[in-house]
């Protein structure tokens, strides 16, 4: 049986996509299906032409979905569109004209400001690139003739995920239905979805009765019924001829063959001919999947983790050898045992994580591996071993710090029983995972970094092992991280988080920390002298320390004198800066990775392509106290055991070299990971990742008691569908679905990605920034987005060519434009690259002029800019100059900068509106706060110039914010709290309630990214309930389809009085005048008494 999705009809054909492709059946189930495409490319919602000769459909053969056209009597398939649109999806079709012609309707943010918002186009089958329709955002759209008269019914207000993502959904952005501008089921609180014209009814998929069924009501929103019953798997999808409804559950089809109250729904019998290709194994670029390496003693070979195995890697030729290769088993974490030839790692054979020690194959005779503490260990999420190999610690998902003794090898030879090895709680965090586990060189002392109050406060610990006393070496005040005993035993060195020298903000005056962190050394006895201390004897001639005569050796006993211990931590003599990957070496040197301090948005750097982002790899040499540079721009790197050799991991390259020096030539091995030949087993892979992304779920959501949800029965539920998939992102649609079950915001999956399609595909689309307009002279310029100097990626390619509006473009690299589908389809992957444009003036006369541009690869940041400029003007004449207005897209670094780019102006007016409408969220939203809550209480007069309040940037008068259903995450949390500080009234619509939010990705064994909603927000006055409600204004406006067609600002005119009525009843602050300033001058001396 195959995962069946996305089905439409027509006559006695069925079209639905399975395997990546599109298929054609019969709808009596009399044949087999055959395939429509054969891309082996991400397909979605094909949609028959009228006449159903045709099949417009949403492809991702150019990395992002774009319109195709297809016969249904077969050939290739034809590319409509070239938007360049995350979210372009077809919907379906006009009906025929009196030329039996029809045009294809589809939704995408092409040309917006906002993924967030989708807008409604018609797109004609001839290549002509579509025109965009009047209603504003729109999800989705059908068109139907009654009775002559043409009538559109539109959803708006839904959310990117649909009903099964997150089942239950009840937010402010449920979905709103409007047949020809009148709002239909105003009161149903449901996720609604797939709104269809049937049989004389409106018909379309909600969850209001808690679980996704088919519903349908008369035109005028009387008479709702139900036409499926599904009481688990959520009916999702649906299509319609006009008269039957198809829809998808639980990977098969159904079909209503019509809405009648004794109508009912029967599933449809596919069948998919041919190989079911997607399932069968293939093989994987090793380099490109390498998940973990651990280097051997000497650095001559590393166990490596490809794709969930462990291979065993010599570094200068010789063969690579499996050490574990189990489809349907991950493994993770390698970890050598020391030198004596062992090596351990993490396993989920039995379902939970295990430990599994294998012989290495230099080692003599060929064992089986151990498994051990199976079940014991929670998630692991360290795992590091001592360097006599015969201890582990690891550091588990809940907080636990274990240890495992390891047996020894003569009682494993034997077979005994005690090789399960003894697991010991160490000690255990309140306050979420420890982390950076290291041994001391002799094996008796372990170092971590323990989690503190808040989510940014560390502390460092040892403990003594023999005796489990455990020392703290910091106090917790600060971020101490990644602790490691030097090779010599004689030192502690850490990364801290420590550096108080404040930085001026060059645009507000604020100051920040943003040098704050260099490595630490503290001297483990007190009769050990600091090395960059100063000697009364002065320093060898040679420069360095002189060597001391008691300095241990490598594996020699450690001593630590506990008393005194954090007074005698010291910085090392180097800048303060971004660190990280500290690690001990040979010679009792570190190395570490220094990370150039850069802007959030990446324009610290010259261009997109400079590497300066990336870190370099650093060697510390004690002795000397002296620095030098091994490698620039890398990705990661591992450490031999004797410390004597790095392996580099760089793009999919490794190299071994020296870990003092900086390799050279003859020094540096280029580690040929070609000699790895991974087969994945898809079918294999996806059980395991099922499995693995269950635990996850389980291990880290928010609530240990899973808010009531019987997690264990809900994997049940879904787990036979795991047979049936046959490509990544079927994969990932039926995790969605799982990951709905939990009713939470910020369960996302992202598929894993095989790269199928074509090579020559996959660049992406070139955009101009201008908007172009087909007239009779040819393909027009009407306008050159202005963009913002302010913002290194919002300024168009045309600007400062001296190309003007009003040129016409005739050829892109030489080739002519076409007059029907314009320049689009010769700017197809030319997406950053150097292309030649050629114009005529806008004249018409002279000669033609060329020029060459890199088109952009998004046009989001320019077209945001110019539409902020124009909400603000819109702002400006609604206020008559007394409103400022700031909009904030998101609650990130690019929120941040927005948000800051025009508060100094924007702030000086009476009034203020902050837009918070469509923000994508983040976790800034306290930074804004904190600006907006600043009163006037005084002010600064300085001659000449005008007052300055203080609080500086504070607003003058009243603030309104502006909020509706796309205000998310983040965004929610600021409109709850303008509304809990009674900063202003919010305008608009309820927000999207999304805040339980997430803290980092998990990669799964197949490549599949899953997030788990782990940090749930709680409120004064709201509780919970801004989770899956979201947060309502204090006066509910609603801009409806009629109000974007008809150019009516709704919810920003509404706010814009607001304010100005407020500033009668709340006058904003001004400053003195000069009429009673102070009198300064010499008093009249009196007389004596």
């Amino acid at each position: 049986m195959s995962y069946l999705r996305l089905p439409h009809l027509s006559g006695d054909l069925l079209c639905f996509v399975a395997e990546d492709d599109l298929w054609l059946a019969p709808l009596d189930g009399a044949d087999r299906a055959w395939r429509l495409t054969v891309d082996r490319t991400k397909v979605g919602h094909p949609r028959f032409s009228p006449d159903g000769r045709h099949i417009a459909y949403t492809s991702w053969r150019s990395l992002v979905p774009e319109i195709h056209l297809v016969d249904v009597a077969g050939g290739p398939g034809r590319r409509l569109t070239y938007w360049g649109s995350p979210d372009t999806q077809v919907c379906g079709w006009t009906p025929a004209d009196s030329n039996g012609g029809a045009q294809i309707l589809a939704v995408a943010s092409h040309g917006e400001p906002f993924s967030y918002f989708t807008w409604a186009y018609k797109v004609p089958t001839d290549g002509d690139p579509g025109r965009k329709l009047p209603w504003g955002p729109v999800s989705d759209l059908q068109v139907a003739d009654f009775d002559g008269d043409r009538r559109t019914l539109l959803l708006t207000g839904t959310p990117p995920h649909e009903p099964a993502a997150w089942k239950r959904y009840r937010g402010g952005a449920t979905g709103r239905l409007w047949l020809h501008g009148h709002r239909l089921l105003e009161e149903l609180d449901g996720h609604l979805h797939s709104p269809m014209f049937v049989g004389g009814r409106i018909a379309f998929l909600s969850d209001h009765e808690g679980v996704g069924n088919l519903y349908s009501c008369a035109h005028d929103g009387t008479d709702l019924r139900r036409h499926t019953d599904h009481d688990a798997f959520y009916a999702r999808h649906a299509s319609s001829d006009g008269h039957r409804v198809v829809y998808q559950c639980a990977g098969d089809l159904w079909i209503v063959d019509d809405l009648s109250p004794a109508g009912t729904p029967r599933r449809l019998d596919v069948r998919l001919s041919g190989p079911r290709a997607g399932r069968r194994t293939y093989q994987v670029p090793a380099a490109q999947h390498v998940d973990g390496v651990s280097v051997d003693e000497t650095g001559r070979a590393s166990a490596v983790v490809v794709r969930g195995s462990l291979y065993w890697l010599t570094h200068r030729d010789g063969p690579a050898r499996t050490i574990t290769d189990t489809p349907g088993v991950r493994v993770r974490l390698p970890e050598m045992l020391g030198s004596v030839g062992q090596v351990a790692y993490v396993t989920d054979a039995d379902g939970e994580d295990a430990i599994e020690i294998a012989y290495l194959p230099r080692a003599t005779g060929d064992r089986e591996p151990r498994r051990l503490a199976s079940g014991e260990l929670g998630r692991v999420l360290e795992l590091v071993s001592d360097p006599q190999g015969e201890r582990l610690a690891i550091a588990s998902h809940d907080g636990r710090l274990l240890l495992i003794t390891v047996s020894d090898d003569a009682a494993a030879a034997a077979g005994t029983e005690d090789s399960n090895g003894e697991v010991t709680e160490l000690i255990r965090s309140v306050n979420g995972p420890v982390r950076d586990l290291s041994f001391s060189p002799d094996g008796a002392w372990l170092t971590w970094s323990h989690p503190g109050i808040g989510r940014s406060l560390r502390q460092i610990k040892m403990a003594r092992i023999k005796d489990r006393l455990i020392i703290d070496v910091t106090n917790g005040r600060f971020e101490d991280e990644n602790p490691v005993f030097t090779r010599d035993g004689r030192y502690l060195a850490f990364l801290s988080w420590r550096g108080f020298d404040p930085v001026y903000d060059v645009h507000t005056g604020d100051l920040s920390f943003p040098l704050g962190c260099r490595p630490y050394l503290v001297p483990l006895s007190s009769a050990t002298p600091s090395p960059f201390a100063l000697n009364p004897e002065g320093r060898p001639a040679a420069g360095g320390l002189d060597p001391a005569e008691d300095e241990p050796g490598d594996g020699s006993a450690v001593t630590v004198e506990v008393e005194g211990l954090e007074s005698r931590v010291t910085p090392f003599p180097v800048s303060a800066s971004k660190y990280s990957a500290l690690y001990p070496v040979a010679g009792g040197g570190l190395v570490w990775l220094r990370w150039p301090i850069s802007g959030a948005l990446g324009e610290t750097f010259a261009n997109p392509d400079d590497t300066s982002g990336r870190p370099t790899l650093e060697y510390f040499n004690i002795t000397k106290a002296k620095k030098s540079e091994l490698v620039d721009d890398l990705d990661w790197f591992a450490v031999s055991g004797d410390g004597s050799r790095l392996v580099i991991v760089d793009e999919g390259d490794l190299r071994a070299v020296p870990a003092t020096e900086s390799g050279d030539s003859d020094s540096t091995v280029w580690i040929d990971a070609r000699r790895i030949l991974h087969e994945a087993d898809p079918g294999a892979e996806w059980r395991q990742s099922y499995e693995e992304a269950g635990r996850i779920i389980r291990a880290y959501f928010w609530d240990p008691g899973m808010c009531g949800i019987d997690w264990d029965a809900v994997l049940d539920q879904y787990r036979p569908l795991v047979e049936r998939v046959a490509t990544p992102d079927e994969f990932a649609d039926l995790l969605r679905e799982v990951l709905g079950e939990l009713g939470t915001s910020h369960a996302y999956v992202t598929a894993a990605r095989r790269n199928e399609g074509p090579p020559h595909y996959q660049r992406r689309q070139g955009l101009l920034g201008a908007n172009l307009v087909r007239r009779e002279a040819g393909w027009t310029v009407r306008r050159i987005l202005p963009g913002d100097s302010s913002d290194s990626k919002a300024r168009s390619p045309l600007a400062g060519t001296g190309i003007r509006e009003g040129a016409v473009l005739t050829h892109v690299d030489g080739r002519p434009v076409d007059p029907v589908t314009g320049p689009y389809p010769l700017l197809a992957g030319a997406g950053g690259t150097t292309v030649e444009l050629t114009f005529t003036p806008a004249e018409g006369e002279g000669r033609a002029r060329r020029v060459a541009v890199v088109p952009l690869l998004d046009e989001r940041p320019l077209r945001y800019q110019d539409w902020v400029a124009k909400r603000r003007q819109v702002v400006r004449e609604l206020s008559g100059g007394r409103c400022g207005y700031l909009h904030i897209p998101d609650m990130g670094g690019s929120g941040w900068a927005q948000f800051n780019r025009d508060l100094r102006m924007e702030v000086s007016r009476p009034a203020l509106i902050v837009d918070v409408r469509g923000n994508a969220g983040g976790h800034i939203s306290e930074l804004v706060v904190e600006k907006l809550t600043r009163t006037i209480l005084g002010w600064d007069l300085t001659r000449n110039a005008q007052p300055v309040s203080y609080a500086s940037n504070a607003p003058r008068g009243p603030v309104v914010a502006l909020a509706d259903e796309a205000t998310s995450s983040d965004g929610d949390m600021i409109t709850a709290a303008f509304k809990l500080l009674k900063l202003g009234p919010v305008v608009g619509q309820r927000t999207w309630g999304g805040v339980v939010g997430m803290t980092g990705r998990h990669q799964l064994g197949d490549g599949t990214i899953i997030t788990v909603p782990m940090n749930a927000g709680w409120f004064d006055a709201y509780g919970w309930t801004v989770e899956n409600r979201g947060v309502t204004p204090d006066l509910e406006v609603l801009r409806t389809p009629l109000d974007w067609a008809e150019g009516r600002h709704a919810q920003l005119d509404d706010a814009v009085q607001l304010a100005v009525d407020l500033l009668t009843t709340n006058p904003p602050a001004t400053p003195p005048d000069y009429s009673n300033v102070p009198d300064r001058s010499r008093p009249k001396l009196p007389p004596r008494t």
